[in-house]
């Protein structure tokens, strides 16, 4: 029978030869040698495996983009990439909030922990005394900071809540901490803080002038006018002259117990402390508390922004000063609480406006005095 075919082929019948040697070549695909005379045959089995391949590979790989959308692609991230920085150059304050945000959740949550560990050392009957200045610090501030962001978080975590945090930067003085804050706002908010109290600096002058008459003592009455007239005329207290004054806080007439509600309340808003009594001799006891951790470590290892933070808390406005002035001040301040105990602290809650009443940087924040004549009470 292949005779016959053969023949056929060699007698002129082209279009079979085609056919027959691909289907021959299909039918015995195992046995064909790759050396025989038919090219076609070849390069249609080999055709064949290729397709079969390239199925293989487009199965388990990612086919890559033309030529045009490659190039696009390219082009875009090339443009990411380099246009970022001008994009932060161009809008700062979104990049500002993002970085600062970031940050003061990490800050926060830290802080968190700290307040958690000192908390429980307290709560376990640890002298005050044991405890480092920055525990104390964290104590005092983290204590008045923890209600007000911990409600903001609760409520972020609630259905629709996300909506807060927006509304806390718009506010971001009552709503947040100043582990949100950036460097303007802290000294923006400082700024505000210490206006509020130094206006409560003259009407404690005004009572301690009144009560100054009933110092039995005639010299001491004198010596009690003349540091009230040199804090008028803006002369600076030296830290001897306010020493002296140690016996006058013990007992009457400046104790706590002698002083009147107003004095007292004025006394606590010069601090931003509590309003109460009680809380009120507390709160200036745990100052007297750091102030001595302070002296203890001393000075020179605080960063500026403790440093800022430690003048604020005794009544003194660091903007605009050195930072050796910030630590002579805080020097001063120690020594003067050094020999301060609880009998004492009137001393230490009157202390902000006999060091700080005439220094410059705090005369800038005060309003223009409206005592014309000391020993009128006040109806503040």
């Amino acid at each position: 029978m292949a005779a016959p075919i053969y023949e056929m082929i060699v007698k002129g019948h082209r279009s079979w030869k085609v056919v027959l040697t691909y289907t021959t070549c299909r039918s015995r695909l195992n046995s064909v040698c790759l050396a025989g005379p038919n090219i076609v045959c070849n390069w249609n089995i080999h055709y064949c495996t290729h397709q079969q391949k390239e199925k293989q590979v487009q199965e388990d790989k990612v086919q890559a983009p033309a030529r045009p959308q490659r190039y696009l692609f390219d082009k875009l991230i090339q443009f990411i990439t380099n246009s970022s920085g001008k994009l932060e150059k161009r809008i700062p304050s979104a990049f500002q909030v993002y970085r600062t945000f970031k940050s003061g959740i990490s800050e926060f949550v830290s802080d968190s922990k700290d307040f958690y560990k000192v908390s429980t050392r307290l709560w376990s009957g640890e002298s005050l005394q044991q405890f480092k200045r920055k525990e104390l610090e964290l104590y005092r501030q983290f204590s008045s900071d923890l209600p007000v962001v911990g409600l903001i978080f609760v409520i972020a975590f609630a259905p629709g809540g996300a909506i807060v945090f927006p509304l806390a930067y718009v506010f971001p003085r009552f709503l947040l901490s100043h582990h949100f804050w950036t460097p303007l706002q802290k000294e923006e908010f400082r700024k505000i803080t210490l206006t509020k109290q130094l206006k409560h600096y003259d009407y404690i002058l005004d009572h301690m002038h009144l009560l100054s008459q009933h110092i039995q003592d005639k010299e001491s009455r004198d010596y009690v006018r003349s540091i009230i007239n040199k804090l008028d005329t803006n002369v600076l207290l030296k830290k001897s002259e306010i020493q002296e004054l140690l016996p006058l806080f013990e007992g009457k007439p400046f104790h706590t117990d002698c002083l009147s509600i107003r004095h007292l309340r004025h006394l606590a808003k010069a601090l931003s402390l509590s309003l109460r009594h009680k809380k009120l001799i507390k709160d200036a006891l745990f100052l007297h508390y750091i102030d001595t951790a302070m002296a203890r470590e001393g000075t020179s290892s605080m960063t500026d922004e403790e440093l800022n933070r430690a003048c604020c808390w005794r009544g003194l406005n660091p903007s605009g000063l050195q930072r050796q002035e910030k630590i002579h001040y805080l020097e001063n301040w120690m020594q003067i609480s050094g020999i301060i105990h609880e009998k004492s602290i009137s001393l230490l809650l009157h202390l902000p406006v006999l060091l700080s009443y005439g220094l410059p940087s705090n005369r800038a924040l005060m309003p223009a005095s409206t005592i014309v004549k000391r020993g009128k009470l006040d109806e503040y």
